[in-house]
């Protein structure tokens, strides 16, 4: 299959990496992945096309797409209509079986593109949202004039895009979110990060990785670190990441709660990520971000850390819906009795870890997902086929 995939944005975040993986997969199984996407409007290494070459795909960077078009906001205006004009041509020219599409704006480029088109190659949307695409007017517009297939990430999230939309089922699938387990070894010896962050051999240390935005949750875990201050001296919570919201989501509740000692802010790690990750006793997941199927959660998994997960979202479907973790209503009183069990019961805790170890290198296979994908772009186009039939 010849399968352009366009992706509104140039930044290196929320689920690119997980999508450009994907591809990579579908491409080495003999299909022609083109990658359309949008160029940085300075200069960044954080961006699509400072990485997109070791994905082996066919970039693309003629068209914009780099700008949401909102109605308060004309300057994306041209960028679209240049798109508009240059994209129908593009995809007749290169002969597409499949145009695959990620946010608002490539669907609403995309889905416009096709239909001008010749060839009038189906358009697939990959739900990436970490509450599923909202029933706003334009997703309706989207859903129901330009969409031939989507694909979703949880059980959750099609009932959702089933109750909002009315979209059929034939046309849906499930996919589980997959991981590059070949960066993961559970077998490697990592280095041990709590010198460096100044913490004891001896500490209990629950960890979390985000971008510390309000809406995280962040503060609730801190309250609980504060209710357990007592309880358990050892404990201490190590948060890898940043925001600009940071100041008031992480550092005020810190302070409140006279918690400069026992948290620990380890910003953004890059070499040592992995190694991190590996010095926490156990890892702590309240609310996805831009990456609606909560990356960080399934690589604390793979490494076999116990975890806890808020019954939010697809969180608790992550977790095979508490076989292979705890999941709480995340309030500072039902969090800090979840650590507390985690930390005082050592065979649980080698337990659950175990289970998500399994849960996760089971479940979270790229080529498992690379073959549902497979199969569903081929489902869609002999519906669209049989559909084009039918009408002659």
């Amino acid at each position: 299959m010849r399968i352009l995939n366009l992706y509104s944005d140039w930044k290196w975040t929320g689920p690119i990496e997980p999508v450009l993986n994907l591809m990579r997969v579908l491409a080495s199984q003999g299909h022609e992945i083109t990658f359309a996407y949008g160029l940085p409007p300075y200069e960044t290494d954080r961006c699509i096309h400072a990485y997109i070459d070791r994905y082996h795909l066919n970039p693309v960077t003629r068209f914009r797409l780099n700008h949401v078009l909102k109605w308060n906001n004309w300057s994306s205006i041209p960028g679209t209509i240049h798109d508009l004009r240059h994209l129908p041509a593009f995809i007749d020219r290169e002969g597409f079986d499949l145009i695959q599409v990620h946010r608002s704006h490539d669907h609403f480029i995309g889905g416009i593109a096709t239909r001008i088109s010749k060839t009038h190659p189906p358009v697939v949307r990959m739900d990436h949202k970490r509450n599923s695409l909202s029933p706003s007017f334009s997703n309706k517009l989207l859903l129901s004039r330009f969409t031939d297939g989507l694909i979703t990430f949880s059980q959750r999230s099609m009932e959702l895009l089933r109750e909002r939309f009315g979209f059929p089922l034939k046309r849906m699938v499930i996919v589980n979110p997959a991981l590059d387990l070949k960066r993961l070894d559970f077998h490697r010896d990592y280095k041990d990060m709590r010198p460096v962050f100044n913490i004891p051999p001896e500490a209990f240390v629950i960890g979390n990785v985000a971008r510390f935005q309000k809406y995280r949750g962040t503060d609730r875990l801190i309250e609980a670190v504060h209710l357990l201050r007592d309880r358990l001296p050892n404990l201490r919570l190590l948060l890898v990441g940043r925001s600009g919201e940071i100041k008031e989501s992480v550092e005020a509740p810190v302070r409140r709660f006279h918690l400069e000692d026992r948290v620990i802010l380890a910003g953004y790690r890059m070499d040592d990520y992995f190694d991190t990750l590996a010095s926490m006793d156990c890892f702590v997941f309240l609310t996805p971000g831009s990456d609606g199927t909560a990356r960080a959660l399934r690589e604390a998994m793979v490494l076999g850390l116990p975890v806890i997960v808020a019954k939010r979202g697809m969180l608790p479907e992550l977790v095979g819906n508490g076989n292979a973790g705890m999941i709480v209503e995340d309030t500072p009183e039902n969090l800090s009795q979840a650590i507390y069990q985690m930390a005082t019961d050592p065979d649980r805790r080698t337990e659950l870890g175990k289970a998500a170890r399994e849960h996760a290198t089971r479940e979270f296979r790229l080529d498992r997902q690379a073959k549902t994908v497979e199969s569903f772009y081929r489902k869609i186009l002999t519906i669209q086929e049989n559909g084009m039939q039918s009408e002659s």
